[in-house]
């Protein structure tokens, strides 16, 4: 039997929300590898804990190996639902931190390019809406954030959900696209394609020349997904660990005739697992913010090249420094 929805069938477990023991098997939506809100799920300790919840108010949907599949129309937002939430950036955590680093005004623009909301699902959420090639809406990822590190809020579950679920819409037929896939232009020359949408928007305050588009996960580096980009240069940057994976994704694609390329610079030079391509600039931008509190003539502390040398062989590598030592921008093209 085929499942719309079923429990996750790999060996991943996650964090019961009842035991809070690492047995806990999610319901996944296997038409778009996405995994469904957090409380839905089974625990496997059946005797100590029981934790058994169905995802019924989804309707579950059962198809039989001969049983033809209905194409769905794919259903949109009203665009009038996604002008209502680019507001309020006052109140959304994720602006909050970036303007840390960044001029809010900028940050500010970077949102609107990207259709980046506020939503009242938690206190200070963001809402990556992801717009198609078409100018279709076609949902909005909902996620919380720390202000003060700009990191997800996985305590004491995961804070992320989806905005046709908020919205309550019935028969939603959802079909994801890559975030950020309406700033592709027919003169765009290289797109840095990256998993998260947080690292998209970064990768965007930092290297603006460049159009940066994101995955939204990494199930979801695909040639369906990727078919509006087959005509572009593409440099995929995977997370520290998921290097290999990637790689052998991009592969497959320029097998079908996809101009992408896996680039290693986080893997070479990330200390910690699962940092990203903005984790790195966010390493040298407070590397750079501590070298301009030094006199200007002093050099990086060895006591930091101690504790990150990564980093040391990064800036070494691609000659990060002036002539006083201090950090200098990181070049993609180098």
């Amino acid at each position: 039997m085929n499942y719309q929805i079923s429990l996750e069938k790999t060996s991943k477990k996650h964090v019961c929300p009842s035991c809070n023991k690492k047995r806990y098997v999610r319901f996944i939506n296997n038409e778009t590898n996405e995994y469904l809100d957090y409380n839905y799920g089974r625990c496997d300790r059946e005797t100590s804990c029981g934790y058994f919840k169905k995802p019924n108010d989804l309707g579950l949907k059962t198809l039989s190996q001969n049983e033809p599949i209905k194409l769905l129309p794919i259903s949109t937002i009203q665009k009038s639902i996604i002008e209502a939430s680019i507001k309020k950036y006052e109140n959304n955590n994720l602006f909050l931190f970036l303007i840390k680093y960044f001029n809010s005004e900028q940050v500010s623009q970077t949102f609107k390019k990207y259709n980046v909301g506020t939503s009242k699902k938690w206190n200070g959420a963001t809402v990556f809406w992801q717009l198609d090639e078409h100018h279709n809406f076609r949902t909005g990822k909902i996620m919380l954030y720390d202000t003060k590190i700009g990191k997800r809020v996985k305590k004491p579950h995961n804070r992320i959900s989806w905005a046709h679920k908020v919205l309550k819409i019935n028969n939603f037929n959802l079909k994801q696209c890559l975030f950020g896939l309406h700033l592709v232009k027919e003169n765009t020359k290289i797109i840095g394609l990256v998993e998260s949408e947080k690292t998209a928007l970064i990768m965007s305050l930092f290297l603006p020349e460049h159009t940066w588009i994101s995955t939204g996960s990494k199930q979801n580096l695909k040639a369906e997904l990727l078919a509006p980009l087959k005509n572009f240069e593409i440099v995929a940057y995977p997370d520290k660990g998921e290097y290999n994976d990637w790689n052998k994704k991009c592969n497959e694609l320029i097998n079908l005739g996809f101009n992408i390329s896996c680039s290693q610079l986080v893997e070479k030079y990330s200390e910690k697992q699962g940092y990203d391509l903005a984790d790195i600039y966010f390493e040298l931008e407070n590397l750079k913010i501590d070298t301009i509190k030094q006199t200007k003539t002093e050099k990086i502390s060895q006591n930091f090249y101690s504790k990150n040398p990564s980093i040391k062989n990064l800036i070494e590598t691609f000659s990060l420094t002036d002539e006083s030592g201090n950090i200098i921008r990181l070049d993609l093209n180098t």
